[in-house]
């Protein structure tokens, strides 16, 4: 052992913020599906990681804030929101499945129950 400690993993903010500013840019740039995924594949990670939405909007917000101040015009900013709304919609897109999916997986699972007990002579 050298005393060296090994350099840590960056928390998943950092991470997200590090990762969510190239795909936003990708997308500013050619606006089309494959950086729509990228940013559906960042907000599933996000889920995954056990991130919260709330996550996802800061450093949206941190990262639009940012190319904002390079917007030449009040017609390219104008642009710049519109197309970060749909990025964000996308990014969030995630969020939406899994918490429209859980009362689909309790009623799914309360039939199962309900099949169950009748299968065992309760029902």
């Amino acid at each position: 052992m050298t005393g060296a400690s090994e350099p840590s993993a960056p928390a998943p903010e950092s991470r997200l913020r590090r990762d969510y500013r190239p795909a936003f840019l990708r997308y500013l740039s050619r606006r089309d599906e494959v950086s729509l995924t990228a940013g559906y594949e960042l907000g599933r990670r996000a889920v995954v990681e056990g991130q919260g939405m709330l996550d996802l909007v800061a450093a949206h917000h941190v990262v639009l804030l940012e190319v904002l101040t390079d917007a030449r015009d009040p017609g390219e900013t104008v642009s710049t929101f519109s197309a970060a709304a749909d990025f964000l919609a996308e990014v969030l897109a995630s969020f939406s499945m899994t918490t429209t999916a859980l009362p689909d997986l309790q009623h799914q699972l309360a039939q199962a129950r309900a099949e169950l007990d009748r299968l065992r002579g309760k029902g």
